[in-house]
This record gives C-alpha cells, structure tokens and sequence, in this order.
C-alpha cells in the first residue's frame, strides 16, 4: 500500500468511497490492472486467452447502451479509445465495466478449449481488489464477478452465523435475510428494501417464537409477557418497527420519498440482525 493511502487510512482523512469512482482508482484499474487482461492480438485471428481490446469495448458499449462507436472515442488506437471511454463514463458505469470484464475472463476459464490454465479472473478479483481496498472504496469483486459492499470480517462473520441459524421452524424467513442483506451489500445499494426485508425477517422469526402473532407489532407484545425477556429490550424492538413503519420507501406509502441514508440502513440491517440471532437462542434455551 503506497504511502498516501497508508497516511489516510492512519488519520481518518479517507472516508469509504461507495458513490463514486474517483479518478486515481480509474488509472490505478486502467493501468495497473485491466492492461494484463486484453490484448489486441485476438482480431487476427491468432487464438488468445486476454480479451480482445475493440471487442470488449463494443460489447461495454452495448452494455451501457452508448449509441457511439468505439472508435468515435479516440482514432489512434482502439487501447486509447477504451481507457478515454473508461475516463469520461459515469462511475455507476465504471463500475459496469469492472464487472463485465470479469464475466468474460471466467468464459474464459470456463472454456473446455483453452489452451492453458492460468485461472484469469482469480489474477483479476485479487489485484481489483487489493486496488479497491488501498483507495477505500466501498466495494469488492466475488467469486462471480458482482461488486458487493465490503463487510468487517466480525460482522461477516455474524451474518453468517445468524444466516445458518434461520433454518427448520425458521426457514420462511431466509428469504428476507438474503434479500436485506444482498440490497445493502451488492451493486446498487437498495436501501429503502434492504430495512423492508431485514424487518420482514425479524417479524417471520418472531411470529414463530410468539405463536398466533399476526404482526411483528403482536409479537412484541406477546413477548413482552415472558418474565425471561427484558422488557426494555422488547421496547428496542418496537422502536425498529415502527421506524420502518414511518420511514418513508420502507413498508408503507408515504407522500414524501425523502432517500435513506446508508449509514441509517445500515443500522437498521445490524440491529434486525442482533435481535433474530436473540430471539432465536432465547427460544433454543426454551424448548
């Protein structure tokens, strides 16, 4: 890591890019990654496990739906016409391309002719990656070539222990966890559904730990009864569904459309987390 990032990270000056794509990181992809990974050699019909430069560029054109030819973007070359394209497009374009490119380069490991294995695209997730880290953007590349936000490895962890325990009687409500967690934690981030889903879950799981409970609402309640459960705590709970009760996007209509933060939706997604991983050990310890 050079030392600028190194010094940023130290004094807290570098915040977590999600929402843009800042020029630095646009070079830093162009040159120091997406340059190992395409070729020009492929439009003459000699075989080649890189992508060829001008097709990948067509096919980012189509994909972003440019009317423009490749070419309209430099006339030097067609590696000149890509990185101008790669400059001037919008980050949520950007970000297109750094997973289009990925997806060929699987086609390409995938492919039963090559004629070599260099397992391409697990060079491109690591060095992408290490880019995305040491500028602090908010985003890495997995396994199938979708951004997904970056998680702290305890919190990873936690999600992935509360998504194993929501299973059996649980089971209605894994759904609404993978949905939460994918609209917070892929590209685009979904904020308004990322609560909506994550609340959804709570209220499945504490149907099940208070039988005949229509709503979460009623679920509070019932629970509110039992000596083992801190009545204060299920007042914290409450107060999570009724903030995504009045939150405008979230559960119900509203007449203004006033955008969550992400910082908001994802205390809501932590919280709802916390309280399903509770109510199941709490339930556990009962039967």
């Amino acid at each position: 890591m050079r030392f600028s990032a190194r010094y940023a990270r130290k004094t807290g000056e570098q915040a977590l890019v999600l929402e843009d794509a800042p020029k630095p990181t646009r070079i830093g992809y162009i040159k120091g990654v997406l340059s190992d990974f395409v070729t020009t050699s492929g439009r003459y019909g000699r075989r080649t496990e890189r992508l060829d430069i001008h097709e990948t560029h067509e096919k980012f054109c189509a994909l972003i739906r440019d009317e423009a030819d490749p070419s309209d973007y430099d006339n030097e070359s067609p590696w000149a016409a890509l990185t101008a394209h790669l400059k001037d497009c919008t980050w949520l374009e950007f970000y297109d391309f750094v997973e289009m490119v990925g997806k060929l380069i699987l086609e390409i490991d995938d492919d039963p002719f090559a004629t070599s294995k260099q397992f391409w695209f697990k060079a491109y997730q690591t060095r992408l990656n290490a880019l995305l880290e040491e500028d602090g953007i908010g985003w890495s590349l997995n396994e199938a070539s979708e951004l997904h936000r970056q998680i702290p490895k305890a919190l990873a962890d936690r999600v992935s222990a509360t998504a194993t325990g929501i299973s059996g009687r649980y089971d209605a409500a894994r759904g609404h966890y993978q949905k939460a967690l994918a609209y917070l934690y892929q590209h685009p981030i979904d904020e308004a559904n990322a609560v909506k889903e994550m609340v959804s879950a709570l209220e499945s799981v504490a149907k099940v730990v208070a039988p005949g409970s229509a709503t979460l609402g009623d679920a509070i309640k019932a629970l509110r009864k039992r000596p083992d459960v801190p009545k204060h705590l299920m007042d914290s709970v409450e107060k999570l569904y009724v903030y995504s009760n009045a939150t405008p996007m979230v559960r119900h209509g509203h007449v203004t459309t006033n955008k969550l933060h992400v910082a908001e939706a994802e205390l809501a997604v932590h919280i709802g987390v916390a309280f399903i991983r509770y109510l199941i050990d709490t339930e556990a310890k009962r039967v």
